[in-house]
């Protein structure tokens, strides 16, 4: 069955939505769900976007806002990731004239919350995903989770993290749904598969094997695994190990899917 790569939208009030990462399958995401911009006016049901990190299977996608008459839609994330991407002579800058026209670039800081028309309440959080320089920077950029908040209920979206820190872990704590990294399910995955050695958590992703033992003790709604690489064995629906997720009340995220929180 093909999967696209990780991207959601939430609906707000009066079908308006917020997109949370934009995927280089973007434009196919937005017509299955019937989002894409139709009619003369060419108008967006998109109010905002939320960008976790830099790498490309996040945020490439972002040209698809750069058609048809949608201007300025405001485009929030770590702030180093808006200089990376948006910054004075940076590739978005100009392509298409996505960061002159068609979207504003609004730097997130940690903590900072963001409100949204029907009560929407947004935070992002970093978390330990991308790499780290020997100065302190990130490559490409920093890494957000984004809490959801409204009317007492909590969705996590955590699609890339190298570990489930304490601030991570207190966040999950009593959340509805927790929309979680799922790339691989072995430490040792590409190995096994590919013959690559280059661990799970080199590469930024804490192996499922590991997350389920620790979230398994933890008293919280829904999770929901997502970001799954070609590779998972959760991809097999005989998998044991896709036996094993739903012995414990765990699922994977698929293409299409609908929460209602």
């Amino acid at each position: 069955m093909m999967r696209t790569r990780s991207s959601i939208a939430v609906r707000l009030s009066d079908d308006r939505y917020l997109l949370i990462d934009a995927s280089p399958d973007l434009y196919h995401q937005l017509y299955r769900a019937g989002l894409h911009p139709e009619g003369d006016g060419r108008r967006s049901v998109i109010e905002a976007v939320l960008l976790t990190h830099g790498h490309g299977d996040h945020c490439i996608g972002i040209f698809e806002l750069s058609t048809g008459a949608i201007f300025q839609i405001p485009v929030y994330g770590p702030p180093d990731l808006m200089e990376h991407l948006f910054g004075e002579g940076r590739y978005f800058s100009y392509l298409g004239r996505l960061g002159e026209h068609y979207v504003e670039p609004k730097p997130l800081k940690e903590g900072e919350h963001i409100e949204f028309p029907g009560g929407l309440r947004v935070e992002g959080f970093e978390v330990p995903h991308t790499d780290r320089l020997p100065d302190g920077s990130y490559l490409p950029s920093r890494t957000y989770g984004y809490e959801l908040q409204e009317g007492g209920r909590r969705v996590l979206y955590i699609p890339d993290v190298r570990e489930l820190t304490e601030d991570i872990l207190s966040r999950v704590e009593g959340a509805d749904v927790i929309l979680l990294d799922g790339t691989f399910w072995w430490e040792d995955e590409l190995l096994r598969v590919s013959g690559i050695d280059v661990s799970s958590t080199a590469l930024g992703h804490i192996p499922i094997e590991r997350s389920l033992e620790t979230l398994s003790e933890l008293e919280m709604g829904r999770v929901i695994y997502t970001h799954l690489n070609h590779t998972n064995p959760l991809l097999n629906p005989g998998s044991p190990m896709l036996d094993e997720l739903r012995r414990i009340g765990f699922e994977v995220a698929y293409d299409g899917m609908i929460l209602e929180v």
